[in-house]
C-alpha cells in the first residue's frame, strides 16, 4: 500500500531526526564490505615500496608506448600503399557525394543497379568536364590579351627598375639574364631529374584517378553488400552495433562532403564576384579554380588566392591587384575561420575548435591529404564511439527505410539469404557424396 504525501513527509522527517540523534552520539564506524575492501587495498599500497602514483604512471606509460609503436607500424604500412588508400578514400567521398543522384536513378527512374551506377558515374564525369571545359575555354579566349598585357607589364617593370633609385640599368639586367641562363645550363641534369620525377608523379596520379573511378563505380553498385560482407566477419553479438555505427559514420561522411561543397561554392562565388567587380576578364576560371582548390585545406586557398591576385595584377594593374588581394584575404578569412568551422561543427556535431585542431594535426601528420581527411575521420570516429557507448547521435536512423545501409532488417535478410545459400550447397554436396548418387547434369 502506497503512502500518502503527508505520511511520506513524516517518514522523511523521522529519518532526519534519527540521523541527527545518531550523529550526536559520536562517529559510527562503517562495516560495509566495499569500505573494508578499500581500506585493505590502501593498506597494501602503503606496504609497497613503490609509490602508488609511480605505479599508475608506469602502467600507463608502457601501454602508451605499445600503442605508439603499433600506430607507427600501421602508419608505415599504409604509407607504402598510399596510392591505393587515397584512391579508396577519394572514391568513398565521391560515392557519398553522388548518393542522392544515384537514389534518384534507382527509385524514381527505376534503373537497374549496374545501369544506375554507370549513369551516375557518367553524370559526375560530365559535371567535372563541363566545369573544366568552361574554365579552359574562358582562359583560351582571354589568353592572347592576357599575354600581351603580361609583356607590357614586364617592359614597364624593366623601365621602373632602370629609372628607380636602385640604379639597375639595362646592362645589369642583361647580366642577370645571362647568369640565369648559365645556372639553368649547369643544373640541366637536376632539372631533367625533376621533370622525370614529375612525370612519375603524373603516372601515379592518373593511376590513382583510374583506380578511384573504378572503385567509386563498385561502391555505388555494390556498396551495401560490400559493407555487409565486412560486418559479417565480426562476432554475432557485435554485428548489429558495428552495422548501425558504420551506417551513421557513412551518413556523417555525406554531411561533411555536402558541407565542404557549400563552403567551396561560397568561397568561389565570393572571390569570383570580387574579380568581376574589378573588371578582371578571367573571373569565371578564377571561380572554378577556387572551387576546386577549396577542397585542399590551407594550401589550396593560398595557391588559388595567389593566382587570382597575379591575374588581377597582369589584367588590371597594381591598384586593382591590391584590391583583389584584400578581397581574397577577406573571403578566405571569413570562410576559414568562421563559415567552415561553423557549418561543419553544426552538421558534424563537432566544436569549431575541434575542426581547426583536426585540420592542423592532419596537415602535420600527412600533409595536404591529412588535412583533407582529418575532419571526416574525426567526425566518423566521434559518431561511432558515441553509438557504441550508448549515445546515438542520429536516433532517426533507426526508423528510416531508405537510409544508406538499408532498413534495420536488411542485414538480417542478407545473413539469412547467405545461410540458406550455403545450406543448399551443403545439401547438394552431401547428396553427391552418397553411394549411387547420379552426377549432376551440366
Amino acid at each position: 500500500m502506497s503512502q500518502s504525501p503527508e505520511d511520506e513527509k513524516r517518514t522523511i522527517r523521522q529519518r532526519a531526526i534519527e540521523r541527527r540523534e545518531r550523529l550526536a552520539q559520536g562517529p559510527v564506524p562503517r562495516t560495509d564490505e566495499a569500505y573494508q575492501e578499500r581500506l585493505r587495498s590502501q593498506q597494501d599500497r602503503h606496504d609497497s615500496a613503490v609509490p602508488t602514483a609511480l605505479r599508475i604512471a608506469a602502467s600507463w606509460s608502457w601501454r602508451l608506448v605499445l600503442v605508439g609503436i603499433a600506430a607507427y607500424f600501421i602508419g608505415q604500412f599504409l604509407t607504402f600503399f598510399s596510392t591505393i588508400l587515397l584512391a579508396i578514400l577519394i572514391a568513398m567521398l565521391l560515392a557519398v557525394l553522388m548518393e542522392p543522384i544515384l537514389r534518384f536513378y534507382r527509385s524514381t527512374l527505376r534503373m537497374p543497379r549496374s545501369l544506375a551506377a554507370a549513369v551516375a558515374l557518367i553524370t559526375f564525369l560530365l559535371i567535372v568536364v563541363g566545369l573544366v571545359g568552361g574554365a579552359g575555354a574562358s582562359i583560351l579566349a582571354g589568353f592572347s590579351d592576357l599575354s600581351e598585357k603580361a609583356a607590357d607589364g614586364f617592359d614597364q617593370l624593366l623601365e621602373w627598375l632602370s629609372d628607380s633609385p636602385l640604379g639597375i640599368g639595362s646592362d645589369q639586367l642583361q647580366q642577370y639574364v645571362d647568369q640565369l641562363q648559365r645556372q639553368l645550363s649547369q643544373n640541366a641534369g637536376n632539372i631533367a631529374g625533376g621533370v622525370l620525377s614529375a612525370t612519375g608523379s603524373l603516372v601515379s596520379f592518373f593511376t590513382g584517378l583510374i583506380l578511384a573511378l573504378f572503385t567509386m563505380f563498385f561502391f555505388m553498385r555494390d556498396g551495401r553488400n560490400m559493407w555487409f560482407f565486412v560486418v559479417r566477419m565480426f562476432p554475432k553479438r557485435a554485428r548489429r552495433d558495428i552495422n548501425e555505427s558504420g551506417i551513421r559514420a557513412w551518413y556523417t561522411l555525406g554531411a561533411y562532403t555536402r558541407t565542404q561543397i557549400e563552403v567551396a561554392a561560397i568561397d568561389a562565388v565570393g572571390i569570383a564576384a570580387v574579380a568581376a567587380a574589378l573588371g578582371v576578364s578571367l573571373w569565371f576560371p578564377i571561380g572554378v579554380l577556387v572551387f576546386v582548390g577549396s577542397f585542399v585545406p590551407i594550401v589550396g586557398a593560398f595557391v588559388t588566392g595567389a593566382i587570382a591576385t597575379l591575374v588581377a595584377l597582369v589584367d588590371q594593374g597594381v591598384g586593382d591587384a591590391i584590391f583583389m588581394f584584400i578581397g581574397v584575404l577577406a573571403v578566405q578569412q571569413i570562410e576559414g575561420n568562421v563559415l567552415q568551422p561553423y557549418l561543419q561543427g553544426n552538421k558534424l556535431s563537432l566544436h569549431p575548435v575541434v575542426v581547426v585542431i583536426a585540420v592542423t594535426a592532419g596537415s602535420i601528420l600527412a600533409g595536404i591529404f591529412g588535412a583533407l581527411f582529418a575532419v571526416p575521420f574525426v567526425a566518423a570516429v566521434n559518431v561511432v564511439i558515441n553509438y557504441l557507448v550508448g549515445h546515438d547521435m542520429y536516433p532517426e536512423m533507426n526508423y528510416k527505410p531508405n537510409r544508406s545501409g538499408g532498413p534495420p532488417e536488411a542485414f538480417d535478410e542478407y545473413v539469412r539469404s547467405g545461410e540458406e545459400k550455403y545450406a543448399k550447397k551443403a545439401e547438394e554436396a552431401e547428396a553427391k557424396s552418397k553411394p549411387g548418387a547420379k552426377p549432376a547434369e551440366e
